[in-house]
């Protein structure tokens, strides 16, 4: 009994050690990356599943801009060292080159098989980067003679799974084409406070609808959310959230169809610009507009596409749009629009305030009136 308690004791230490020596590699490999401002020794490392939650999804970080990722973040890293480690994560101190950027701590998250999944201090800088950028820009809606002239009226209805979505109706005419608003990731409906009403102005009735996903925003919540049964982006109920979110979409149109009796342009800002291009395989939709649709899968998508699609991005983010577009036929009914300034992310864009918003009410403009 002695000896095979003191064998036990002995493969415990040794995969310890093991583990120890997996995360040694992992930092080395991470150390090295930093010091050469890439990804390279890093690859080996990284899990397919890696994301930098909520800008970055899966979805959307092809190897190619994971790899802009990695340069981007490590061109600002002056050193890296071990703070400490877990089962489950390595805690690193940061040293950055620029002195106003705070030096700190941060974590490495690694799966069950020693993978890197998520590398926080990545999803650090991107929030401090969009709150930098916001300080300049618009926040959030701003109100002006439009929002007056066309108020919104609140509205719900049943998915087929008997959840409730929520929105806000924007109703002008039953003669007249309508768009579904679909907002980004972590906001809701008022994303479109400022936009649905100049919609209205052009001859358009516009839906904006609560989504799973969505959440608190500008002093508003996310009613779908909040007077339903919630769900977290986790890894494991992201297959959930999905199905979720296809059934508030599928619910939507179907209320829409019916109440103007004409197939529906479905509208997407950031990760919801991905369904709103999937979604378009509907009979009763009849186009799409996407404001930062990024994901991979989209280019499968639009092969098979035959309807009017318009897309548009940050021009920062028009690359990659080009990546999704490079085996996809020219066909006259797909626009891809990048704008002559630097431009946002998602519908934002659009807001008063913005000091681009000129040039994508413009380009948005003229696809538009193609649809009536």
């Amino acid at each position: 009994m002695k000896k095979n308690l003191i064998l036990i004791l002995l493969a415990l230490v040794s995969s310890m050690g093991m583990r120890a020596q997996s995360y040694t590699e992992q930092f080395e490999a991470f150390k090295q990356s930093v010091e050469a401002k890439n990804g390279t020794a890093l690859k080996p490392f990284v899990s397919s599943e890696i994301e930098f939650l909520p800008f970055l999804p899966k979805e959307r970080l092809s190897p190619a801009l994971l790899e802009r990722v990695f340069q981007d973040v490590f061109k600002e890293i002056n050193s890296v060292s071990i703070k400490e480690y877990t089962d489950s994560e390595i805690v690193v101190f940061y040293d950055f080159i620029d002195v106003k950027t705070k030096d700190r701590v941060s974590s490495i998250i690694l799966d069950s098989e020693g993978k890197i999944k998520d590398i926080k201090i990545i999803g650090e800088l991107i929030k401090e980067a969009q709150e930098r950028k916001l300080g300049k820009d618009a926040e959030q809606p701003i109100a002006d003679e439009f929002t007056t002239k066309y108020p919104a009226k609140k509205v719900s209805f049943k998915t087929l799974d008997d959840r409730t979505v929520f929105g806000e109706l924007y109703d002008i005419e039953n003669n007249k084409p309508v768009i579904l608003l679909l907002h980004q990731f972590g906001y809701n409906k008022y994303e479109y406070s400022d936009i649905a009403p100049k919609l209205n102005d052009m001859g358009f009735n516009a839906l904006a609808i609560d989504l799973t996903g969505g959440g608190t925003f500008a002093a508003h919540n996310n009613e779908t959310v909040d007077k339903g049964s919630p769900i977290d982006n986790s890894p494991e109920n992201r297959r959930k959230m999905i199905e979720r979110i296809k059934g508030e979409l599928e619910a939507a149109i179907d209320y829409l169809n019916k109440k103007y009796n004409r197939k529906v342009i479905v509208w997407g800002s950031s990760y919801s610009a991905n369904y709103a291009i999937s979604i378009t395989k509907n009979d009763n939709v009849n186009a799409a507009i996407s404001f930062s649709g990024l994901a991979n899968g989209l280019s499968k998508e639009l092969l098979k596409l035959e309807k009017p699609v318009f897309m548009t991005s940050s021009k920062e983010e028009a690359s990659q749009i080009k990546t999704l577009l490079k085996d996809v036929p020219q066909k006259e009914n797909l626009i891809h629009f990048i704008p002559n300034s630097e431009g946002g992310h998602g519908s934002s864009v659009l807001w008063n305030g913005q000091p681009y918003a000129a040039e994508y009410w413009e380009a948005v403009k003229a696809f538009l009136n193609n649809l009536k």
